[in-house]
């Protein structure tokens, strides 16, 4: 899932929203926030990001690790707990479970 031979995959999202709908609290964050602790930029409709080119790199599990975490975690690790907070907080919020994200084969 994570590293097939030399090609390394993503973080596997599953667009739950959860993670944009919990940003309150991040100070990083506060000028994303609507006032409830949502992105403004999180389009309710679909889901989806309406600035993803142009997110914050803490938006972007792939990039931040490669740019941030790398030299404090190995990637497994760096992806363990991005799954383990993204469950949490879909817990948290009554997101059904079929969204959850599911590490299964390790980094190689």
């Amino acid at each position: 899932m994570m590293l097939k031979g030399d090609r390394t995959e993503k973080f596997p999202c599953t667009n739950c929203g959860a993670c944009c709908r919990s940003i309150d609290g991040a100070a990083f964050l506060a000028d994303y926030d609507l006032g409830n602790g949502q992105c403004k930029f999180l389009d309710d409709g679909n889901n989806q990001c309406t600035i993803y080119s142009d997110r914050p790199l803490i938006c972007r599990i792939d990039e931040a690790y490669e740019k941030i975490f790398q030299a404090q975690y190995s990637k497994e690790e760096y992806y363990q707990l991005n799954a383990e907070v993204c469950n949490q907080l879909q817990v948290k919020l009554g997101i059904i479970e079929e969204y959850r994200v599911r590490l299964s084969d390790p980094v190689g």
